[in-house]
């Protein structure tokens, strides 16, 4: 399965320019935890929740003053929508990485996969697969 049909919502994305305080305003109002840094459709990184906690709050720093490119995560993984699930699962293990940016053929960002996204497909997966086992153990009528 493509990649790229997990693609349930808009990513919200920030230019590099924004402030860390603007970033956590739109995690809190869209109740999301990673915001793609983004310049002309193309992602440059990722701030997550965390990065600010740790790069800015932690250490005092001034929300309104530092930019999201100075916290994001730089030259993240990017994974193209025509990628395999079970590619982007392996690239997510073995960068130990939440989420990621997916692309498309020119590098333009179409959205974002995160680890709670695949979490979701396969509990549904396991669900169908559970229900197929049982009408096939289940005695006819």
């Amino acid at each position: 399965m493509p990649i790229e049909r997990l693609l349930r919502r808009p990513v919200k994305t920030l230019p590099p320019d924004a402030t860390c305080q603007e970033a956590a305003a739109v995690m809190r109002d869209e109740n999301i935890g990673a915001i793609v840094v983004a310049e002309e459709h193309r992602p440059l990184g990722v701030v997550t929740d965390r990065d600010l906690v740790v790069r800015v709050v932690a250490p005092g720093e001034d929300a309104a003053r530092v930019l999201v490119r100075d916290v994001m995560t730089g030259e993240p993984i990017f994974v193209s929508g025509e990628r395999s699930l079970e590619q982007a699962i392996t690239a997510m293990r073995d960068l130990a990485i939440r989420r990621v940016p997916i692309v498309d053929a020119e590098g333009k960002l179409r959205g974002l996969v995160s680890m709670d996204d695949l979490l979701v497909l396969l509990a549904e997966q396991f669900s169908d697969l559970a229900h197929t086992i049982r009408k096939e153990i289940e005695p006819p009528v």
